[in-house]
């Protein structure tokens, strides 16, 4: 249990944790305390001294952010003496910087702003020159304007602490002191992963999103809170709009699952909903040419020959669509294929199949909260930096803050296994199947286990020790591991399970609503549909999907044997290309809907843009075919009539609203959990196959996961994203150049 004191801040008495910083005992009693070097779980700075308090029995005043709540405490934050000493250093900060507040595009949103007019008039005391130093771009993504700066470190704390990677510090000393990377007097620019987290901290206009910058006013921007699109993590954000246009997106203030972070495609990935690319009208062929035309003519000519070809043959019709799309959208694509078409051959095209994890889970999955307070970490497979960023850094938070043991087992070699694991087995590709064995079956295999996964057979029995060891276990599992292997992976927590001993999961699926998806009923089953295509399958509805730039010829070869394909989509992509029809739909920001992450959680899709009104919602053109063809399948018209639908008919669901989810924002969705007690047997029986697939004559891979491979990595939507695409490009000219991938 928690030791507490009882302290006294300006007459109040209050009680807190012991040890916990004065200042955070404040701000969460409704006392405000100025500062700018403070954030929350990053180490004190005492940079700026504006958090300067007096405390009883303290020779001099004290900053607040460095000191911790002791008993008997007692501490005035509103004399005289106290905010004659923050004018002092608001004083001092004003010195030398430019009074650009016009033309800086954090005026409106600029803490020093908000000091400054708090504090009412400040000194000017110092008259000296400013230092002219130039304003450059760190980075394809950040700006830097060095006179704006305040020196309180933030950003060089969250890049160190948080994002793990080191790419800022403090440039020459004194009053030359400027914030970038080392080299930078040479043209040296930032090697990281782009995230913009030093952005997002800064309290001036000193750090600036490039994509951004000189677009609005804050007042004249509208912000509305949605779900960011791109990885299973299922961050929020604030999207940021002027007229019917695109401005930013910044993260939600340290409220929502996310805090303040976002990724590089979660912050600079979404201008491609104003791309003047975005389709806004139907397409038809005519004599072998896409012609745009009319919604009526568009609708009238799929359901006239989807009608006519279902009266051959039901299942020669497939509906196919995407872990991207919205629960909605999936929902009502499922319906009408089930309950409309009545075909059997329905689902979604991805590269990871959730089915047997679902079936046979046996412990709960976990929140992004409850990873950040696990006590022993075991991996198997994944990289979360790379490919769910969010998990990546909850991750590390509990290994910097609670001293979490991470147990990793990978075929690469992943930067957070060079940097965080405690334990790291690197092992051959494929040898994931070998290494849960070795961990459910008796000690005398060992040895085999071992040779099949390329290891030694000590670190097995080391590996089983730690995680026998554990009173709470987090089993993170990436997408390498599949099939069998995926199912022996979910009952494997029934194994580990005690009175002593509480297990959750955490997986790491690529999309961001590859559960959502597959609770709507959307089989992950794309691949093997297309098999059947020209054969048993003659017409194809696609949604969402962009196959043929994603696989390749085999997909294109296969599309051409349709008599029939109508793709929806945002852009002529280049499956898009290949169809009969094209209908344009509704980017994320011009929809309302929902997304369920890789965690479980549902979370809102709100509209933030109002669209062309010629594009329409995924569900909206189901139903108007529905409609057309004169199908019955209980689809509404509405997002948020197709949720309530969602809630009375799929379990997991059951108890959720929208109106929940504005009030509480992200809402984890109940999964059923197995409580069979599972036997070592069984579930090595399972397993004999997966083992006996794994290629022998593979070596380790011995190259280190190189930063960027995943978060820089440009699709469909991306590649429409100016500054990724302009960046990116650069990017592969410098490695062709040097040779340095």
């Amino acid at each position: 249990m928690t030791e507490t004191v009882k302290i006294k801040v300006d007459g109040r008495e209050l009680e807190a944790p012991k040890g916990k910083l004065l200042i955070e005992v404040c701000l969460e009693n409704g006392i405000d305390i100025p500062n700018f070097c403070y954030y929350p779980d990053l180490t004190p700075q005492a940079a700026c001294r504006m958090c300067l308090v007096r405390i009883e029995r303290m020779p001099k005043l004290a900053t607040s952010c460095t000191v911790q709540v002791q008993d008997g405490m007692v501490v005035t934050t509103q004399s005289e003496e106290v905010l004659e000493a923050r004018k002092g250093m608001l004083d001092l900060i004003l010195g030398n910087h430019p009074l650009d507040c016009p033309i800086c595009d954090k005026g409106g949103q600029c803490e020093l702003q908000d000091q400054v007019f708090a504090h009412g008039t400040v000194y000017g005391r110092y008259e000296v020159k400013k230092n002219d130093t130039r304003e450059w771009r760190l980075s394809p993504f950040i700006a830097y304007d060095p006179q704006r700066c305040v020196r309180c470190y933030r950003c060089i704390r969250v890049c160190d602490e948080v994002m793990d990677v080191h790419a800022l510090g403090r440039i020459f000393r004194g009053a030359k002191e400027v914030i970038g990377p080392y080299g930078i007097d040479k043209g040296y620019s930032l090697d990281c992963e782009q995230c913009g987290y030093c952005v997002e901290v800064c309290p001036v206009g000193a750090l600036l999103s490039v994509d951004s910058r000189f677009r609005s006013r804050p007042w004249d921007m509208r912000e509305t809170i949605t779900t960011c699109q791109h990885c299973a993590d299922g961050c929020q954000m604030r999207l940021g709009t002027r007229g019917s246009q695109y401005v930013r997106v910044a993260s939600k203030d340290l409220k929502g699952i996310n805090g303040e972070f976002l990724c590089i495609k979660g912050r600079y990935g979404s201008s491609y909903i104003s791309s003047e690319e975005r389709l806004d009208n139907p397409y038809l062929r005519k004599d072998g040419k896409l012609v745009e035309v009319g919604w009526e003519e568009a609708i009238k000519y799929v359901a006239a020959r989807l009608k006519a070809i279902s009266a051959e043959d039901r299942d020669a019709v497939a509906v196919l669509g995407s872990p991207r799309l919205t629960n909605e959208a999936a929902f009502a694509l499922a319906s009408f294929a089930r309950k409309g078409l009545k075909t059997s051959n329905y689902g979604q095209i991805a590269d990871v199949d959730l089915t047997r994890f679902f079936a046979n889970l046996t412990a709960p999955l976990a929140t992004h909260a409850e990873v950040k307070k696990a006590e022993t970490i075991f991996m198997l497979g994944g990289d979360p930096t790379e490919n769910n960023p969010l998990s990546a850094m909850v991750i590390r938070y509990a290994v910097r803050k609670n001293g979490a043991r991470l147990l990793m087992v990978n075929s690469r070699r992943t930067k957070i296994a060079r940097r965080q694991a405690e334990m790291f087995l690197h092992i051959r590709r494929g040898a994931e199947p070998a290494v849960l064995a070795a961990l459910i079956d008796s000690d005398e295999n060992a040895a085999r286990y071992a040779e099949l996964a390329k290891v030694k057979p000590e670190q097995l029995r080391r590996l089983g020790k730690a995680i026998s060891d554990s009173k709470r276990l987090l089993v993170v599992i990436g997408p390498e591991v599949n099939g069998a292997t995926l199912e022996v992976a979910a009952r494997f927590a029934a194994l580990l399970k005690s009175d002593s001993r509480e297990v959750k999961y955490l997986i790491l699926p690529p999309y961001n609503n590859s559960v959502g998806t597959l609770d709507m009923g959307l089989r992950p089953n794309g691949h093997e549909l297309k098999s059947l295509f020209g054969t048993k399958i003659k017409a194809l509805y696609l949604a969402g999907s962009n196959p043929v730039e994603q696989y390749g010829n085999s997909w294109k070869e296969a599309l051409s044997k349709l008599d029939l394909l109508v793709v929806a989509d945002l852009f002529m992509t280049e499956t898009a290309q290949l169809a009969d029809v094209v209908f344009p739909v509704n980017s994320f920001a011009e929809l309302d809907g929902t997304y369920t992450n890789a965690v479980g959680q549902v979370q809102r899709v709100n509209r933030a843009l109002e669209g062309t009104g010629r594009t329409r919602p995924d569900w909206m053109i189901i139903n108007m075919l529905a409609k057309e063809m004169g199908l019955e399948f209980g689809a509404r018209g509405s997002a948020a009539s197709i949720f309530r639908d969602i809630a009375s008919e799929i379990p997991a669901y059951s108890g959720i609203s929208y109106d929940r989810l504005r009030k509480e924002w992200a809402i984890q969705t109940e999964r059923k959990i197995s409580t069979t007690a599972e036997q070592p047997d069984a579930l090595l029986s399972a397993l004999k196959g997966e083992i006996a697939k794994i290629d022998l004559s593979l070596d380790l891979d011995r190259e280190p996961v190189r930063q960027g491979s995943g978060l820089f990595r440009l699709g469909t939507l991306t590649s429409r994203v100016a500054v990724m695409r302009e960046a990116f490009k650069a990017k592969e000219q410098v490695e062709e150049a040097t040779g340095v991938r």
